[in-house]
């Protein structure tokens, strides 16, 4: 009697699972859905929304000083000790990637030793600085905040190995809700003491 309990539950479970893993995915198409097989939006009536929407478009359109490359970060210490760094989630020039976050993405990787106190930079390698600098260090399973508003943050003066994550994002002048791109990664450092 519990083991066909179990089997049914156990069906039911799977059928579950098997519908949200469907759902999510017909969520994640990258044409827009209006019910047909025909791509493209409804029609606009409320004039304000059209007006919205060229004005966003207006704002969507690339800029001309960002590259269409995905900018690469070069990281560097104080002392000129080159950082490399792992690529993670992005979007750019319409494209959009989604890699798993955090300290796993380095999982695998040597550490460059760089010695304790120096201040590291970061720069993306375009001729517009990004608008945001989100940078954290990941301290046992925490994510702790580092204020920067150009990439630069200075090292721990505590010797051992210091994770690092880093997100930013370019927007428009028009309107800094629209983002023009925006890239992630992450790097680790063996800080060592002066010898």
């Amino acid at each position: 009697m519990d083991k066909i309990k179990f089997i049914k539950t156990m069906r039911t479970l799977s059928s579950v699972v098997f519908l949200t893993t469907l759902l999510i995915l017909s969520g994640c198409s990258p044409a827009p859905s209006n019910g047909t097989n025909e791509s493209g939006s409804p029609p606009t009536t409320n004039p304000k929304e059209a007006d919205m929407g060229s004005q966003q478009d207006k704002a969507q359109e690339p800029d001309s000083n960002l590259p269409q490359e995905l900018p690469t970060p070069t990281i560097q210490s104080e002392s000129g000790i080159s950082i490399p760094a792992v690529q993670g989630s992005y979007c750019w020039s319409g494209t959009c990637a989604d890699y798993v976050g955090g300290m796993d993405l380095l999982k695998g990787h040597t550490f460059v030793p760089v010695l304790v106190g120096e201040e590291v930079s970061i720069h993306m390698g375009t001729d517009i600085p990004p608008d945001e600098w989100d940078l954290f260090e990941y301290i046992e399973e925490q994510v702790e905040p580092i204020a920067s508003t150009d990439g630069t943050f200075q090292l721990p003066k505590e010797p051992g190995t210091h994770y690092y994550g880093a997100s930013v994002r370019w927007t428009s002048s028009q309107d800094s809700q629209v983002s023009l791109g925006s890239t992630s990664f992450a790097f680790a450092v063996r800080v060592v003491e002066k010898k």
